[in-house]
């Protein structure tokens, strides 16, 4: 059974040594406050860049301008977090999504699907690459 970590914004799922998922938490919003706290216990998890799938289907969440920003520009978290698949299936989370991705400038590879399928094919091509690159 993988290794699973519960997190101050969902649970975590170990699926490889170079993978995770988290599934977020629903009805939340989130603050930068939170992604520190995140930040931090994922620091302590995981010692080298690795991919992240964050599903965020069948959630109500929202994120302050000032955490999206965080996750775009923090060394620490960026470092760790090479790759993100954001996976929604709601038009308000695409939209937030979006904006994470496309308008922030995230510096690690990230991309929003519809479907778990092609945001776990995605990530695990870009995580493979970057492990040989490596």
């Amino acid at each position: 059974m993988p290794r699973q970590v519960e997190t101050n914004i969902g649970n975590l799922t170990f699926l490889s040594s170079d993978l995770v998922q988290i599934k977020l938490n629903n009805k939340q919003h989130l603050k930068v406050e939170d992604g520190i706290i995140f930040r931090n216990n994922f620091k302590k998890l995981v010692d080298y860049g690795i991919g992240i799938v964050v599903d965020a289907r069948n959630v109500q969440v929202t994120a302050s301008p000032k955490l999206m920003r965080f996750f775009t520009t923090d060394p620490t978290f960026n470092n760790l977090c090479r790759f993100q698949a954001i996976i929604v299936n709601s038009h308000s989370t695409r939209l937030l999504a979006n904006f994470y991705v496309n308008y922030l400038k995230k510096k690690s590879n990230a991309r929003v699907f519809n479907n778990y399928e092609d945001a776990l094919i995605w990530i695990e091509d870009k995580v493979k690459t970057f492990s040989l690159a490596n």
